[in-house]
């Protein structure tokens, strides 16, 4: 019955422990008898046995109980189908329900056909284009995202991909719905620009998954995208398995799939046209830094005018010197997942998890310059070990939310000035594993940074920590 958690309960504590399950196991017992007269009196399917069927629900998951938990929703939707129809919007929480309780019991596949079947509740509620249903589509991308480190056959390039096309759906809606300058369009720009970056970032990632993201990129886009402007072509080699593999062939210092990273720049540059149609030059100055950060993933040098030019708009604004500088010269990990149409929202971003002690003592001159203070640049939580450099994408919301163990390591090192890593140190590693704290190192060598801005040059910044956290996998 789910009661494990009795066993290793000491002494006193195990014995309150025991009365208070005894207690529940009695009133569960009572609460069956109830639904077994409701049964009696009013059949199968009459919603008034809710009443019981709730009760007893809520016991099993008092107790721990979430085979027998999902068995009883299982039963409360068969009746509110039955009873209400089969696109009551009464079904909507009870099915949220049980997308909690399957990702409780690591039922994965069960989860998205949970989804799939909310947003069909809600499109059928409230239509295609409404909060409710681009809610619920938001939520089956965010699943994908999460599916490509919990699922066991690891279909991360599947996984990815409808991600990636739900981010698409979801702007096409978007579009249709709002005019071409309406700022409510300007998230769904900004979704579908960064799942860009995901998908090129897990084109160039240092382990077998690129390979992986290459081949399914190829197969649902075709291969023109993966091709350079002067270096066309591929090379097929032929496996030993007789499988055509796609090899792309790119120009130095650019990227694979960097034409994907020019796709999602176009969509920051229609973000800064909604800008300018509004009259908000603090927000058309914030989408020329996010034009700056993509660009710079390209290799292009414009990135950097980009970023000047950013916060000269930004000091014409009034924003003191002091902010910018501080801004500015405090590298960040680039792009940014979420578009912020205020500077002071930007900076309070950049700033958490900055209050975090630095664990390395270095001695600095008192008459240094202020940039030489080491800093520490927060937290950073990594996909999945394939995907080791790149962030874990956040849930829409909580009904996605659960926790897996991690390592957590505390690194140090130096951003330079093209805001890559060099003297990558791993100072403290929680739990202890060698090889965690290796992989860890190697994964932050491959962040890409904003780099540190003095004036209008970039500069080497020295003394900077990270916490880095991956999932845990030794269990």
């Amino acid at each position: 019955m789910g009661l494990l958690w009795l066993i290793a309960a000491p002494g006193a504590w195990a014995q309150q422990l025991a009365r208070e399950a005894s207690g529940l196991l009695q009133d569960l017992e009572r609460y069956e008898q109830q639904l077994e007269e409701y049964e009696f009196e009013y059949g199968f399917f009459d919603i008034r046995l809710q009443e019981p069927l709730l009760a007893i629900e809520a016991l099993h998951a008092e107790l721990g109980d979430y085979p027998e938990m999902r068995a009883t929703q299982n039963r409360r939707l068969q009746l509110t189908r039955t009873a209400l129809g089969l696109e009551h919007p009464d079904i909507i929480p009870l099915v949220e329900a049980m997308v909690r309780t399957d990702i409780r019991l690591s039922n994965w596949t069960e989860v998205s056909d949970h989804l799939e079947h909310l947003h069909t509740l809600t499109v059928a509620n409230y239509g295609i284009d409404s909060e409710q249903a681009m809610l619920a589509l938001q939520r089956q991308a965010s699943w994908y995202e999460i599916r490509v480190y919990v699922d066991e056959n690891r279909e991360r390039a599947d996984n990815f991909m409808e991600a990636r096309d739900i981010y698409e759906e979801l702007l096409d809606l978007a579009k249709d719905k709002y005019s071409e300058d309406d700022p409510r369009l300007v998230p769904w720009l900004n979704k579908r620009a960064y799942s860009l970056y995901q998908q090129v970032a897990g084109l160039n990632v240092d382990s077998p998954v690129a390979m992986d993201m290459i081949q399914e990129t190829a197969r649902k886009d075709g291969p023109a995208r993966l091709e350079t402007p002067r270096m066309r072509g591929f090379n097929n080699p032929i496996s030993p398995g007789g499988i055509n593999r796609v090899i792309p062939v790119t120009e130095k210092g650019e990227p694979v799939g960097v034409a994907y990273l020019r796709l999602a720049n176009s969509f920051i540059n229609d973000i800064e046209d909604i800008a300018e149609a509004q009259g908000d030059a603090e927000m058309a100055a914030l989408a020329q830094l996010y034009h700056g950060d993509y660009a710079y993933l390209q290799g292009r040098s414009i990135g950097r005018s980009d970023y000047r030019e950013a916060r000269e708009k930004l000091l014409a604004l009034g924003i003191k010197t002091e902010r910018l500088d501080a801004f500015f010269g405090r590298p960040m990990i680039i792009p940014i997942p979420v578009f912020y149409s205020r500077f002071s929202d930007l900076e309070a971003y950049q700033l958490s998890g900055s209050e975090m002690p630095l664990l390395e003592e270095v001695d600095v001159d008192e008459d240094a310059d202020p940039w030489e203070t080491p800093i520490h640049l927060g937290q950073f939580r990594a996909w999945e070990q394939g995907l080791a450099s790149i962030p874990l994408p956040q849930p829409v919301d909580g009904l996605l939310e659960f926790q897996t163990p991690l390592y957590t390591v505390d690194v140090r090192f130096r951003i330079n000035s093209r805001g890559n890593t060099s003297g990558v140190k791993g100072l403290v590693i929680e739990p202890e594993d060698r090889r965690a704290r290796s992989r860890a190192v190697r994964a932050v060598r491959n962040l890409q940074f904003r780099p540190a801005l003095y004036g209008n040059r970039s500069k080497p910044r020295d003394h900077v920590e990270l916490r880095y956290q991956m999932m845990n996998e030794s269990d």
